[in-house]
């Protein structure tokens, strides 16, 4: 059995309620990450990615500099537990339609899980149901 905390990085970017959009683009492509967990007294209060950033930002002609975290991020957070073995982690995944699923134990970030670091792990089955489910146009 492989859990999370075999494949998740570990080293993951947060952000503060009160961070603009474009300082946080430039942040996920400095660091290469598409979601940062929002972070606001100790506590996870959303998930911003890239896409949020796009079409909740740049395509409704909001200044980036003049937005914050805070106003686009997705305040639904679903997170895994470090012990939870991959096959529960990507059937969360489906169920929620996400690519990337925020580790975190007591209210602590311990890292991030993508469908790439699932794949890696000999799981291309299991990867690509995933994948299909994540990409179906939500209602």
């Amino acid at each position: 059995m492989t859990v999370l905390q075999e494949v998740m990085t570990e080293r993951v970017v947060d952000a503060k309620p009160t961070d603009n959009l474009l300082t946080l683009a430039k942040e996920m492509e400095t660091k290469d990450v598409g979601m940062i967990p929002v972070m606001g007294n100790g506590n996870v209060e959303g998930i911003l990615t890239d896409r949020d950033i796009v079409t909740k930002g740049l395509a409704k002609n909001k200044d980036v500099e003049q937005v914050t975290a805070g106003e686009v991020m997705n305040e639904n957070v679903v997170t895994g537990l470090p012990d939870m073995d991959i096959s529960e982690a990507a059937k969360v995944m489906q169920d929620h339609q996400i690519s990337r699923l925020l580790v975190a134990e007591d209210n602590e970030v311990k890292g991030v899980v993508s469908l790439g670091d699932i794949s890696l792990r000999d799981n291309d089955e299991l990867s690509g149901g995933t994948l299909e489910e994540v990409k179906k146009p939500r209602h």
